[in-house]
């Protein structure tokens, strides 16, 4: 209790007061400044069940924290109260489940060094009539009340989609080398995940993460130099400074290496191209197989007097999409492991797209960060090949291989698809009665991508070939799922989809 009501590690603890609590301590202390005075009357009311009851046991506290994400919206001191309540009433603190309440209090003390609004809760164990509440399995219960919570008040439902929050030292770095716009671990996530997309095997994601100026350590099994089991990357640290590395599984869940070898080819040939690729950029090595038709597969693009000339191919990328779109439609809203290769995929595709044409993270970057969420699912490891016609490689590798920014055709022909793919994602979210990241697609199509897509022409859409043969699975399709307007604007809609939403 002491160190709730002090300064803090950091200075970070201000004005610090109860917000809840059993009615005797609320009754005295309410919504008071609390000092140290103060905090050890709390502490003593608090322990008073032990004292009386001559209780004697190991750790008769108990203590957690429930925190918000930096982006949440403001919670004001009424809500927290109502949270911290039904937490402890589910928790069986309160004597909500008819046995003796304990005593308990939940400090607020302002936001963490990472930004993040949070309370701490301290509790007893001894229960008012001396019986002992039970610790048995706290962790997962308490991670069920957190999601009852964050579905009653309408939070991000990280149960569903959960990402790692920024560490104080990885801030503390990132502000030490010059770049506070973006943390390190967000540019380098975004650059692994549109390397990936764009590479059609392992060697040669490799290549392409060297060749974006990562350093690259490959984890190899019982040390040898053939079978590799984990990377790590990093960015270029500034003179005198050491680098900081991150695994895949630490940049994102559907970063780990087998994860990412669901979509490349496993050939005997393919696990040794990589293996001595992995084994250079360890050894800071020359690139053992760098040929330069890594897409360099799709053609870079060249000018004339100084205007992109990349339409063509960007038209065919286009209708390669759309075929994907034709694939996405009759997958189940179930197949989460489906919709994470399709999350993926789509998000590595706006991480290359801004990686081209962003000096600095902008509304591409910030798209792809929130696609990347339906990409790992809590709960869901991609373990699963995925299907040729879901990858998006060619569209990534175009953006990212181009010397140029892409022509307006070209953008608005690539934007036309994605948009139509994103939806395809938020109707599926709809079908699971994910609201909440439908409407996190929903709104970086709106907030986001409109910004892109404002300033390029309208092109028609291209008309793909009648399906032969293709027989949808027997669920429902995405298709009767009624979206809401999504679309950015100058991005024209033809083939009946101007009446489909709502022209």
């Amino acid at each position: 209790m002491k160190y709730l009501v002090g300064p803090g590690k950091r200075n970070e603890h201000t004005d610090p007061h109860l917000v809840a609590g059993s009615p005797v301590i609320m009754s005295w202390f309410d919504d008071a400044q609390l000092n140290d005075q103060s905090a050890v009357m709390v502490a003593d009311e608090i322990d008073l069940n032990k004292r009386i009851n001559d209780v004697e046991m190991d750790n008769h506290v108990w203590h957690c924290s429930l925190s918000l994400r930096a982006d949440e919206r403001p919670v004001s001191d009424r809500e927290w109260a109502d949270m911290a309540e039904k937490f402890m009433d589910d928790m069986g603190f309160t004597g909500a489940d008819g046995k003796a309440p304990c005593q308990w209090v939940a400090v607020h003390h302002g936001t963490s060094t990472a930004g993040n609004d949070h309370i701490h809760i301290v509790a007893s164990r001894v229960r008012v009539d001396g019986t002992k509440w039970s610790d048995w399995s706290d962790f997962p219960k308490a991670q069920t009340a957190a999601r009852n919570l964050e579905k009653q008040f309408g939070f991000m439902e990280l149960g569903q989609h959960s990402e790692r929050g920024l560490k104080p030292a990885e801030q503390l770095t990132d502000r030490r080398t010059g770049n506070p716009i973006e943390p390190a671990r967000h540019r380098m996530e975004r650059v692994v995940r549109a390397s990936a997309v764009a590479s059609e095997s392992e060697a040669e994601f490799v290549r392409r993460l060297r060749r974006q100026e990562l350093l690259v350590s490959a984890r190899f099994a019982d040390g040898g130099r053939s079978v590799v089991t984990g990377y790590s990357v990093a960015e270029r640290p500034p003179k005198g400074m050491d680098p900081v590395w991150f695994g895949g599984g630490k940049l994102a869940k559907d970063l780990t290496l087998p994860a990412l070898r669901t979509a490349w080819s496993d050939t005997p040939e393919a696990s040794q191209e990589a293996a001595e690729e992995w084994w250079a950029a360890k050894r800071h090595q020359r690139i053992v197989h760098g040929q330069a038709s890594d897409m360099l597969r799709g053609p870079r693009t060249t000018t004339v007097f100084g205007r992109a000339i990349d339409e063509e191919a960007a038209r065919k990328l286009s209708l390669d999409i759309a075929k994907a779109r034709r694939v996405m439609s009759s997958v189940a809203p179930d197949d989460h492991q489906t919709w994470a290769h399709v999350a993926r995929e789509t998000s590595g595709v706006l991480g290359a797209w801004s990686k081209a044409t962003e000096a600095e993270p902008g509304p591409l970057a910030q798209a792809s960060r929130a696609l990347a969420r339906s990409a790992h699912r809590s709960g869901v490891t991609i373990s699963e090949p995925v299907q040729a016609p879901l990858r998006m490689t060619g569209t990534a590798a175009f953006l990212m291989a181009a010397a140029t920014a892409p022509s307006p055709v070209a953008q608005a022909l690539i934007m036309q698809q994605v948009v139509r793919t994103i939806r395809l994602l938020r109707d599926m979210q709809r079908s699971n009665n994910d609201l909440r990241e439908a409407r996190v697609l929903t709104d970086s199509v709106r907030q986001q991508l409109a910004i892109v897509a404002a300033p390029l022409p309208e092109v028609p859409e291209p008309q793909l070939p009648a399906p032969e043969g293709m027989t949808p699975r027997a669920v429902r399709p995405l298709t009767e799922v009624q979206p809401t307007i999504m679309v950015p604007p100058r991005v024209k809609l033809h083939q009946g989809h101007d009446q489909e939403m709502g022209r």
